[in-house]
């Protein structure tokens, strides 16, 4: 693998990559602001913002490499390229990724792991979200 390096020139792969960040960062959800209204009046926001962007930005690398070093062994077990393996969207937690897991050894033990992290952070997605809403419900209409 060669990487490409003419396409960090491209404006929609810095677009894409913003868009990624906001998402995984969850800035339009409310839960950021949720949860640092908790914070005491004179807490350094500042630094927190930038602890949670540096690690949110490091969360989002690994999980790259995550993502990519499964992609690399399924091509090199099929012998297809890489760019062909992969697929957007949900393909790849659900097709392509159970489909890699497969062909590891240990492969039950790995996909037990996988869909509890799966799991995991599906509900912590959640319990961020509900958070937010609750809260808003509960300084509008103190118990």
């Amino acid at each position: 693998i060669t990487p490409k390096f003419e396409t960090l020139l491209s404006t929609q792969v810095w677009m894409d990559a913003a868009s990624q960040i906001f998402y995984s960062l969850g800035v339009g959800f409310g839960s950021l602001h949720t949860m640092s209204s908790y914070n005491k009046f004179n807490n350094n926001c500042y630094r927190d913002a930038i602890t949670v962007a540096i690690i949110n930005c490091c969360t989002s690398v690994f999980a790259g490499f995550a993502i990519f070093s499964l992609l690399g062994f399924m091509s090199a077990k099929t012998g297809i390229p890489v760019d062909k393996v992969a697929q957007q969207g949900p393909g790849l937690a659900f097709i392509v990724y159970p489909e890699g897991i497969s062909k590891m050894s240990v492969s039950a033990l790995w996909a037990i792991l996988f869909f509890f992290m799966l799991l995991l952070l599906g509900l912590d997605s959640q319990f961020a979200m509900v958070e937010a809403v609750i809260s808003g419900l509960t300084d509008k209409f103190p118990i």
